[in-house]
């Protein structure tokens, strides 16, 4: 999939994990670069529910995430396995780690309740 073509969802998501990534590896403050790197201001919700569902992810699955560069347009592997997990309702593949497989479900929940919240008020709807 290319980011051009991506929903607002997939676009605010994915905006927020390529910073979610550079913060990491730069050894920035997540939080507070995450929150800075959105445009708008209530956008801003999604900092720490992308930083807690990109740690738990990488614990779940072992590895790091693979992210892509903010200026790219196509999406990683893990970018699109991510937009995937969220598109299911609550169905995790059998390499999650057991003991975090529950944490994991309710992290997806969550961005995906906060993603509507940002989106519909950007748009002035509820």
């Amino acid at each position: 999939m290319r980011l051009a073509h991506a929903s607002p969802h997939a676009s605010a998501l994915i905006d927020g994990v390529r910073f979610w990534r550079l913060a990491r590896d730069s050894g920035t403050p997540v939080q507070p670069l995450l929150a800075s790197a959105y445009s708008i201001a209530g956008d801003a919700l999604l900092a720490p529910v992308i930083d807690g569902l990109l740690k738990l992810y990488e614990a779940g699955f072992r590895r790091r995430f693979d992210a892509g560069d903010p200026s790219d347009g196509d999406l990683t592997c893990d970018e699109e396995r991510l937009l995937a997990l969220l598109d299911l309702d609550d169905e995790l593949p059998p390499d999650v780690r057991p003991n975090l497989v529950g944490a994991l479900r309710a992290a997806l929940r969550s961005t995906r309740i906060v993603l509507r919240m940002v989106l519909a008020a950007r748009t002035g709807s509820a």
